[in-house]
């Protein structure tokens, strides 16, 4: 859905979150004797001798035949060309030797019937909602016009008032010049926010309509090369994408919380409060143009003025814009594709790797190359079987249908197997988009260690390590997870250790027709290098987490990092002594726990229930930092320390419960979570104890 630059945060709260870890005691990645975390040294040897053949079967070659084959066609959820590329995936699974099933889900969707976007004043002018075809894209009639699913229908007319990104700064800001954007419709551009936040903020300041353009600025010809002579975007092509609330809860938005097959009660549409309420839909900047050219009013901040070649006003009017949406909203089958590779010793427990396979149009980047990443995997684990190796825990890989919508394959996969998962699931690694040349990684601060360790392990392409890479951007430590991809039902909601791995270049062919294989394989990935490195990473991930005598995370920096966010929410003026108190004790248990794991394994002491009581340990801290109440106005969250900001969408937001009500200067309810989080900071403590 997003890359993960743009799914994570590393300033939050006031708190630099890239880095933090890197200015404390990390613990170290591989001990003094070379053996690996979480590993005995006789295990790590035998590790070793595993990881390098799975690095060996990892193929560029295959993995571009694949992202070919399965980004050959539209496959947007519900039609033919993704229940095509499904099959694929299946058949190739089956091929490898490996068991592929399918997990259906029916879920409510919308449909765009037809879509028109018109200037009425001060000169009529009907907008394309379409884009032009370019050479080797077969199948383009089946692409979706420009539209933003979950935009309710609708047809209304109104003066257009410019409002920048949209955000409830930028509203600030028109008040300030005194536009009142009631009864309006608003024109706002991509960037600085989730798109659905733009269609919340509107609705929230009275606007009857929201027109979403990508400017040249953020991401067309004043960065670059235009497509097809550059990889940045041209002037005809539209950014589809969900406006749903993600923020409010992912997945089917009739069943919030339960898994939509049959059997499930569904709420009322009108009740379901992740839905959007105004009419909502995106258009190119070669057609924004003709609404910006005729704007009157103020001149725009310098900070607004985009791209084109003339001066920004903020309106409004005397642009009049008029929006006819004829959309259609039904059930569709959602069907995730899942293979499963029993674990020997611990079956119960999983490990999950997941990238999803639908795609607004061909979607060779987001995400045929993280779902091509992910069956890499799959053959490489597969040719390990063939040796008559198999892992210690479950390795479940699945691809995850409807994403782009609202997160709906993995939302609804872990609502309807919540006890199993709450039980046995170890973590789960996420790939969305991994067609690029820079890394990039987000994860809890439990996997930093193992992530930074595994980044060592892995040959960049371009020469060096993944770690090198890695480096050369100036970060080596993963920022933090918000929401904008299948991560945010295993820990928002489960409490689940997450991971998101990827690789990116920046580029312009975001959710457009472009984003085909010819554009990926000559801009962004020649050769599928990158896709293959990817599966690498996110493969030795996998298996060291499948692998490990015990499992590879590391509390410690988590309490540390807490403990930097109560201290930033102190200084916003609610009492933390308690949940400051409480992170405390929680870090001495979680190094008294690191301390033992670490004995345990130099003196190989693993008899007995002793291994099965640190794993449970380990296990229940993440738990622990979840609350079955949830956050405050959004009870489908159960995270104390990360979730997605509500006017945020894709950025992390810590200390949910305390900061969010801060920012609405309600430091009651902001006093009221504190308690929440304290008693989830001593469940965590006493598990670590136990």
């Amino acid at each position: 859905m997003r890359s993960i630059t743009q799914r994570s945060s590393k300033v939050v709260a006031g708190v630099v979150v890239v880095g933090v870890v890197s200015s404390l005691a990390v613990g170290p990645a591989a001990a003094q004797d070379g053996s690996l975390l979480g590993f005995t040294a006789a295990h790590s040897a035998a590790q070793r001798r595993v990881e390098k053949d799975f690095l060996a079967a990892i193929d560029p070659a295959q993995a571009l035949a694949v992202n070919t084959a399965l980004s050959a066609r539209p496959q947007l959820v519900g039609t033919e060309g993704n229940r095509v590329s499904g099959e694929y995936a299946t058949r190739r699974l089956r091929e490898w030797g490996l068991p592929a099933r399918h997990a259906r889900y029916s879920v409510y969707t919308s449909v765009p019937k037809d879509i028109k976007v018109e200037i009425t004043a001060p000169t009529r002018r009907v907008l394309s909602v379409k884009e032009k075809p370019y050479p080797g894209q077969e199948h383009l009639d089946e692409a979706v016009v420009g539209y933003n699913a979950y935009s309710p229908a609708g047809d209304v007319t109104g003066q257009v008032v410019y409002a920048n990104y949209g955000l409830p700064e930028d509203y600030q800001r028109l008040a300030e010049f005194g536009v009142d954007v009631r009864d309006k419709i608003v024109l706002a551009r991509y960037g600085g926010s989730f798109r659905g936040v733009k269609s919340k903020v509107a609705q929230e300041h009275g606007a009857k309509g929201l027109i979403i353009y990508s400017d040249p600025k953020d991401d067309g010809f004043v960065r670059g090369p235009v497509y097809p002579d550059g990889p940045w975007r041209p002037a005809d092509a539209i950014q589809r994408g969900s406006v749903q609330y993600i923020f409010q809860y992912p997945g089917d938005p009739l069943t919030p919380g339960e898994p939509s097959v049959p059997g499930t009660d569904r709420i009322d549409p009108d009740d379901a409060d992740n839905l959007p309420r105004i009419p909502t839909t995106p258009i190119s900047y070669g057609e924004a143009q003709h609404l910006l050219r005729a704007l009157g009013g103020p001149a725009v901040p310098t900070t607004w003025q985009g791209g084109l070649d003339f001066p920004y006003r903020v309106g409004p009017g005397p642009t009049e814009a008029h929006l006819d949406l004829d959309i259609d909203y039904r059930q569709v089958p959602v069907d995730n594709v899942i293979t499963e590779i029993k674990g020997r010793t611990h079956p119960d427990e999983k490990v999950v790797i997941g990238a999803h396979r639908d795609a607004w149009v061909y979607g060779s980047t987001d995400n045929t190359s993280g779902w091509t990443s992910a069956l890499q995997i799959a053959y490489g684990l597969s040719r390990l079987l063939k040796t008559g190796w198999r892992p210690e825990r479950t390795i479940v890989i699945a691809g995850w249908d409807g994403e782009e919508y609202g997160l709906l394959g993995s939302t609804e996969w872990v609502e309807q197997l919540a006890p199993e998962l709450r039980r046995g699931a170890v973590a789960y690694l996420n790939m969305d988009g991994t067609a690029g040349r820079s890394f990039g990684a987000a994860a809890v601060p439990a996997l930093d260690d193992l992530i930074t360790a595994v980044t060592r392990s892995v040959p960049d392409p371009a020469g060096g390590t993944v770690h090198d890479n890695w480096a050369a951007q100036g970060a080596t430590t993963p920022g933090r997870l918000g929401s904008g991809s299948d991560y945010t039902a295993f820990l928002d909601r489960l409490g689940v250790a997450s991971a998101d791995i990827g690789f990116h270049s920046p580029n312009g062919n975001y959710h457009s027709t472009i984003d085909d294989p010819q554009f990926t394989h000559r801009f962004l990935d020649p050769g599928a290098r990158y896709q293959s490195t990817a599966a690498k990473t996110t493969g030795l991930l996998g298996l060291r987490l499948a692998q490990a005598d015990v499992i590879p995370f590391n509390y410690s920096d988590y309490a540390r990092e807490t403990l930097t966010y109560l201290e930033a929410a102190g200084k916003r003026g609610v009492d933390v002594r308690a949940a400051t108190k409480a992170a405390q004790e929680w870090l001495r248990a979680t190094e008294r726990l690191e301390s033992t794991r670490d004995r345990l394994l130099r003196e190989r002491d693993l008899g007995g229930d002793r291994l099965s009581r640190l794993n449970r340990s380990l296990l229940a801290q993440e738990r622990a930092l979840t609350r079955t109440e949830g956050l405050p106005n959004r009870p489908w969250y159960r995270h104390q320390i990360y979730t997605p900001g509500t006017y945020t969408g894709y950025a992390v937001k810590v200390l949910p419960g305390v900061n969010e009500p801060l920012d609405q200067n309600d430091p009651a309810t902001a006093t009221r979570w504190l308690r929440t989080l304290t008693k989830s900071l001593d469940t965590a403590a006493r598990s670590a104890e136990s």
